[in-house]
């Protein structure tokens, strides 16, 4: 084999995988014979229907697609000859490779957590993908391109086959877990699937850049001694994998951070292609051929540029992490934070779990702490700039004064941040008594006494639309021209995980909500009853569902205006959530058609909620004289065994439905940002209150260490929870409110484990103190584990 391959081993194979030569798929013979006629310049079209008519079965699978509502031909095609004449030969090609392999191959697998249609779904994206990517980029022959996509991944059906690791549980236990799934499947399994796949490829006989595209989809290849082409090749495969993965296409049904090699960037320019004409011809193709294979396939509508072009961006700086190739200890004399518990690697602490962040939420805690692990400041803040009045607002506040500056509003251009905001430049200010920029307004309006301030843009495209800013160190030293470096290298990586999570979630609620009535709409209804376990989980044994017509919107919105028809829908809104509990789900699945489940609800159940609808509409809207029957409803009753009879009883009575025109557009992140941040702050307070009431009585032992007078004693601990902590000392020790110390407790559990924080000290009554955590981390374990038992 081709030492550039660098194949693992049979022994080394058999390791992962029990080479049953019965069970062990082999590559079709019909799909081998296309890909070497597909060589050969005077191939004709006789040589092709003489392959694919070998064997009889793919040969009517293939005529059953070309007569498919895909194509949209004129009149039924009875034979391969006809199809090509209306197709083209290398079309009628790629469909009989693709059919081959998905009938021979990839059709049926051994665990129900591997679900195959998904992994083909994934699979035939990425080989349109390819192909359209080779188009644009010049690569010679673009078929070759499809069938490389088309088996990237095939060594997962042989670890789901074969393997000695069960992959169905290997694929469930990845909803748990944040890490690349090749890391995953090295670490538990022994081996990723690229390699195995690689090495079968191989063992097929098919061609060696072929197999390269399969092994070295997920590994870097700058050491390997190949052509422009092949590299090419891998690039292209590898690309287009990626954007299957950041547009949702992936091979499992999970959100994943997709790598992307250095040498991808290097082989592709990709602000030289397009690659939003790609993506948006992959959709059409794929979602042509969707209804031959039974996916379920979000349109192209719901897969904007913007979160095509926030991966891209935020995927490169992953690649710097995941290679060990840290951009941030690349600067020369790397700044180093003056506490000596400073993290010694910055990018690996900050851009993984960045890279892995799944909420605008997560992104913001994982910054907001790891800027106190390095810095330790006293005070530090994110203001984000509001669109409509252009004020500077404090948006995420840590620290001393989070309670007092949370939600204040400066004008633009004041102080420190103002100028940061309108330059785009990080600012240090080593002290603030000499420098004419800094407003005091803030220090008069909190009791606050700044000394030293540092400052870092949050900007995407070059248009700033917030600043981190730190106050103050706790140990009283200024900041640094090397801290601010280390800052501005902090805020790039995090303004690329803010754009990628907003635009993520703005784009989720856009796949799946009607913009018009907040609603689900028809693919999450499609999407909510197409798994059985799901369906029970989520409604019960035994549920309801009501299919909901309102013919009236339909004649008002043709008669009296679009106008008239959404003041009638904002009632028609109303009228449902008021007849709705709170575990039931609502559905637009249609231009005048609602659909409601009812989880866990009889026919009875479901006829109370029926008349309830109609006594509340007809008393709510007035009655039309043109429209005799204004709304019907019909309730259904199954259980989750019977779930598959869902579609079909909403598929036959509204199969003309129409979809609801919808807004799917996505507001620039500047425009947006700061509302939405507005919001999930407000919710993220409720959720710290929540942590406060939810705190324990409790009696354990600690100690601590004054920080500044390095004073010490015993401490005896009654109140405890995620945020805070109360305890009591034998003297004063000269603390102080504001005073920070470092204690140590043990917890009372079965592990004795051990908790070391940093407390600010925020009340005194007599011996008994209150104090917050200072910088407590996104995710306490240990000490969560203990509030909650």
């Amino acid at each position: 084999m081709n030492s550039r391959l660098n194949h693992p081993s049979v022994s080394d194979i058999e390791k992962v995988l029990k080479l049953d030569s019965k069970k062990l798929p082999s590559f079709p013979q019909v799909a081998a014979k296309l890909l070497e006629v597909s060589k050969d310049e005077t191939a004709s079209l006789a040589d092709l229907s003489k392959i694919v008519e070998t064997d009889p079965g793919i040969s009517v699978r293939v005529l059953e697609i070309v007569n498919s509502a895909m194509y949209g031909l004129g009149r039924k095609i009875t034979a391969l000859s006809e199809a090509v004449v209306f197709l083209g030969l290398d079309e009628i090609k790629k469909l009989a490779i693709g059919m081959t392999v998905f009938e021979k191959m990839f059709k049926s697998g051994r665990t129900k957590q591997f679900d195959r249609l998904l992994f083909w779904r994934h699979c035939i994206s990425v080989a349109v993908l390819s192909m359209e990517i080779a188009r644009e980029t010049g690569y010679p022959d673009p078929e070759e391109a499809y069938i490389a996509g088309l088996l990237h991944d095939i060594g997962k059906v042989f670890l789901d086959i074969q393997g000695r690791t069960n992959y169905g549980q290997f694929i469930q236990e990845l909803s748990s877990s944040s890490d690349p799934v090749i890391e995953k499947e090295r670490s538990i399994i022994g081996m990723g699937h690229d390699d195995i796949g690689a090495f079968f490829c191989s063992k097929w006989g098919l061609p060696d850049k072929l197999a390269m595209a399969v092994k070295y989809h997920h590994q870097s290849f700058a050491h390997l001694n190949i052509s422009k082409e092949e590299t090419l090749l891998i690039s292209i495969v590898s690309l287009a994998n990626f954007l299957c993965w950041t547009q949702g296409i992936g091979s499992f049904d999970i959100i994943r951070p997709p790598i992307l090699s250095p040498e991808v960037e290097k082989a592709i320019e990709l602000d030289n292609i397009d690659i939003i004409k790609c993506i948006l011809q992959m959709n059409k193709e794929v979602e042509n051929i969707s209804e031959f294979y039974h996916f379920v396939f979000p349109s192209a509508s719901e897969l904007r540029e913007n979160l095509l072009w926030a991966n891209i961006k935020l995927s490169k700086a992953n690649t710097r992490y995941y290679y060990l190739e840290d951009p941030l200890t690349s600067i020369q004399d790397v700044p180093q934070s003056s506490d000596k518990n400073a993290p010694l690697d910055i990018g690996l602490e900050l851009g993984k779990p960045l890279a892995k962040a799944k909420s605008m939420k997560e992104v913001l805690d994982i910054v907001m702490y790891q800027v106190g692990e390095i810095f330790q400041p006293q005070h530090w803040s994110i203001l984000l700039k509001d669109p409509k009045t252009s004020e500077m607002v404090f948006s995420i506040v840590v620290g001393a004064n989070k309670k007092k500056l949370k939600g204040i509003r400066l004008p633009l251009g004041e102080g420190i941040a103002g100028h940061i905001m309108e330059t785009g430049e990080s600012l240090i200010v080593e002290d603030v008594a000499k420098d004419k920029r800094f407003s005091i307004r803030v220090d008069k309006f909190t009791g606050f006494k700044t000394q030293s301030i540092i400052g870092s843009p949050l900007k995407t495209d070059d248009k700033v639309f917030g600043v981190i800013e730190l106050i103050n160190r706790i140990s009283d030293d200024s900041f640094t021209s090397q801290d601010l470096k280390t800052l501005s290298s902090i805020a790039e990586y995090a303004a690329i995980a803010i754009e990628r999570s907003y635009y993520h979630q703005a784009l989720q609620k856009i796949a799946t909500k009607d913009s018009l009535t907040g609603f689900k709409n028809r693919w999450s209804f499609e999407r909510a009853v197409s798994n059985k376990d799901d369906v029970q989980k989520r409604y019960g044994t035994i549920f309801s569902m009501l299919v909901i017509e309102i013919s009236l919107l339909r004649k008002i919105n043709e008669t009296k205006g679009r106008a008239a028809g959404d003041d009638l829908l904002k009632k028609i809104i109303k009228i449902l959530k008021k007849n709705k509990r709170g575990e039931d789900d609502i559905f637009r699945y249609g231009e005048d058609t609602f659909i409601i489940l009812l989880s866990q609800t009889y026919m009875e159940g479901a006829q109370l909620v029926r008349e309830r609808i109609l006594d509340t509409f007809s008393s709510a809207v007035p009655e039309e004289g043109e429209v005799p029957k204004p709304i019907s409803i019909s309730p259904h009753t199954v259980s989750a065994g019977d779930f598959g009879q869902l579609i079909d009883l909403v598929g036959k009575p509204l199969s003309d439905a129409d979809v609801p025109g919808k807004e799917d557009t996505v507001a620039d992140i500047e425009d947006s940002l700061q509302s939405l941040i507005e919001k999930e702050s407000n919710e993220e307070l409720s959720d710290v209150k929540k942590k406060q009431t939810h705190g324990r009585t409790v009696s354990l032992k600690g100690n601590f260490i004054h920080l500044k007078t390095k004073g010490s004693g015993y401490m005896s601990i009654e109140k405890l929870s995620l945020v805070s902590i109360g305890f009591r000392i034998s003297r004063s020790h000269r603390i102080k409110v504001n005073d920070f110390l470092d204690i140590q407790l043990v917890l009372d559990d079965v592990n004795k484990s051990l908790v070391e924080r940093r407390i600010v000290v925020r009340e005194i009554k007599g011996n008994f103190i209150n104090a917050d955590f200072y910088n407590p981390p996104p995710y306490a374990k240990n000490l969560g584990f203990y509030l909650m038992n």
